[in-house]
């Protein structure tokens, strides 16, 4: 997924759709395949999720890793929800 703004281990976020509705902290996080701890906007980042997600679910940080509430919604793309739902199925994250 592509960033629009900066994300780190231990922000909580919420990934919705039509059939996806899952609240998680983000615990793994890669770009080109090497482990990060933050990613900035404009970063490309794949992150471990427990279920399936699909094309159009969206994706919002909730909070941050400190615990407090965020204003800040952080969108991410689409596709790349996908992917790292996809790479996680397939065992590679």
């Amino acid at each position: 997924m592509v960033l629009t703004g900066d994300l780190s281990i231990g922000d909580n976020i919420r990934i919705r759709g039509a059939t996806t509705d899952i609240e998680m902290t983000v615990e793994s996080m890669q770009i080109n395949l090497e482990s990060v701890e933050s990613a900035g906007a404009g970063d490309d980042v794949g992150i471990k999720v427990p279920e399936r997600v699909r094309p159009n679910d969206r994706v919002i940080r909730v909070s941050s890793g400190s615990g407090g509430i965020n204003a800040d919604i952080i969108k991410y793309a689409v596709i790349a929800a996908i992917v790292a739902g996809a790479a996680y199925m397939l065992g590679w994250i």
